[in-house]
């Protein structure tokens, strides 16, 4: 585990469900801040109910989101993830090594876990 102090940006709309898992998934000593989007699904309350720095932002698009939770960030490292409980944030560290090892930016990637598990504008993004 790094000692260098880690944000983790969470871009959110309507993630209510997935939020207890993401957040748990946190390695120990990372700090979310979730960026609500606009949920209307409680999605803020859940949020600083299990620890997480909630901010705000009106305009909608994931864009937008990550800019303010940016914004927001106050450690020297921070790292974006998807609310929606789609990564494993224990794979974390291995990027954040990577940075604290001199690398400029280190980028994770999805891998699918079994044929048809993505739709097709999935596959062709990734």
């Amino acid at each position: 585990m790094t000692d260098t102090e880690v944000d983790v940006v969470l871009p959110c709309l309507d993630e209510a469900g997935a939020l207890p898992g993401v957040l748990a998934g946190l390695p120990p000593g990372y700090r979310a801040i979730v960026v609500d989007n606009g949920s209307a699904d409680g999605s803020p309350e859940v949020a600083a109910s299990l620890g997480a720095k909630v901010v705000h932002e009106p305009r909608r698009g994931y864009g937008a989101a990550v800019h303010t939770g940016l914004e927001a960030a106050t450690a020297d490292i921070v790292c974006f993830a998807d609310a929606d409980g789609s990564l494993d944030l224990g794979d974390l560290p291995r990027l954040v090594t990577a940075v604290e090892d001199g690398a400029d930016l280190a980028v994770g990637r999805r891998v699918p876990t079994g044929p048809g598990v993505w739709p097709w504008h999935a596959r062709a993004g990734n």
